[in-house]
């Protein structure tokens, strides 16, 4: 009797933690979502333009303010990060 309330015991806590660790999963407050891809907390405007003209870029329409991409590292990262994600989307 004790060895099947021991395993039930630790089949009950080993699902709680499996299950609570599905909880957190989704976008957090702060974070950038663009077109179903989540490309983090607490980007600059020049990140988020770049993600945008990233995605326009990987459907086919092509989109990049050449100036920014030379010479702004946050808007360079972004249109990479953009085409990357919505690349085949």
């Amino acid at each position: 009797m004790t060895y099947t309330k021991l395993t039930m015991m630790t089949l009950s806590l080993a699902a709680t933690f499996l299950l609570g660790a599905c909880a957190g999963s989704g976008p957090g407050k702060n974070d950038f979502v663009h077109q179903g891809h989540n490309f983090g907390a607490d980007r600059d405007a020049n990140y988020k333009t770049g993600v945008e003209d990233g995605c326009t870029t990987a459907g086919g329409n092509y989109a990049k303010n050449h100036e920014k991409f030379n010479e702004n590292e946050s808007y360079r990262i972004g249109w990479e990060n953009g085409r990357m994600h919505c690349k085949g989307k």
